[in-house]
């Protein structure tokens, strides 16, 4: 079981060498929140610019709510996985329409606002309102299997009993400092193919060191659901992401998109396009 020393240490390294992020400079819900959906499937470095271009001209959930889809959907360029910028979009309507422009602090209400699953709603709790729980993205993930239940253990497994434990012995005030401490850790440190075990605050009391330092393989993390491809390969979401990045320049009609009319009905079920005046436009 984890102990206060454990998460002590985990803070106290992330206070020495945590990443400087824009998101991290904030005690702000919206801008958290924010930062939350740019990095659900954006590599950091990518999200850092364009976080900050979105929050100029998005500066606030009613900014955000009241915003033309399509201009939200225009300002989402370069993150790619544009559902995120309707689910975020949705997300600030609700808000604004249900708790007055204030996103609620309690996992009952997180869960029940558009677009905000387990991890999400976990995540604000700590990041936007520095509540006690664990965050179980990724890294964090991987090195909490690392460090509890050793080398061999699989990192996409998500054991409830096991996390519950974990949070339960976190004190509220190592909170925010543990969780992105640990985010950081996997990410630079508790690498999944090579982790560099020597400049980890945690070799001492993990399970897993030193004996995964001569592992040849290791545990990999999960993999993403299977794309739909077409016949070279090519994932549906690339010519998806292509018609979206078409469509911000302006209208486009059926002939100008004929090689991506089989994505078309379903980017305009997803409501991200439309037909309009018989010219497709983003919604």
């Amino acid at each position: 079981m984890p102990s206060e020393a454990l998460w002590s240490a985990v803070g106290a390294w992330y206070r020495s060498h945590g990443r400087d992020l824009p998101w991290r400079r904030t005690d702000d819900p919206y801008r958290i929140a924010v930062s939350e959906f740019m990095l659900q499937q954006t590599q950091v470095d990518r999200v850092v610019p364009l976080y900050l271009a979105f929050l100029k001209r998005f500066p606030s959930w009613k900014a955000l709510a009241v915003a033309p889809q399509s201009e939200v959907v225009r300002a989402w360029k370069g993150l790619g996985y544009n559902m995120r910028a309707l689910r975020l979009k949705k997300l600030a309507e609700g808000v604004m329409r249900d708790f007055g422009g204030q996103l609620p602090s309690d996992e009952a209400s997180l869960l029940g606002l558009h677009g905000i699953g387990p991890y999400t709603a976990r995540a604000l709790r700590v990041f936007a309102f520095r509540q006690e729980a664990l965050a179980p993205d990724t890294n964090l993930r991987r090195v909490l299997t690392r460090v509890f239940k050793g080398a061999k253990a699989d990192p996409k497994a998500f054991d409830e009993r096991a996390w519950s434990r974990w949070e339960a012995t976190l004190p509220e005030k190592l909170s925010y400092d543990v969780n992105q401490g640990l985010m950081d850790l996997g990410a630079t440190v508790c690498k999944a193919g090579r982790p560099r075990c020597e400049a980890c605050p945690l070799r001492r009391l993990c399970a897993s060191y030193p004996k995964i330092l001569t592992m040849k393989t290791l545990p990999k993390q999960k993999a993403a659901r299977k794309e739909r491809t077409d016949a070279l390969g090519i994932p549906n979401r690339i010519y998806r992401g292509r018609v979206i990045e078409a469509l911000r320049k302006g209208p486009a009609t059926d002939k100008a998109l004929s090689g991506f009319a089989h994505v078309l009905s379903g980017l305009e079920k997803d409501g991200l396009i439309r037909k309009a005046r018989g010219r497709w436009v983003l919604a």
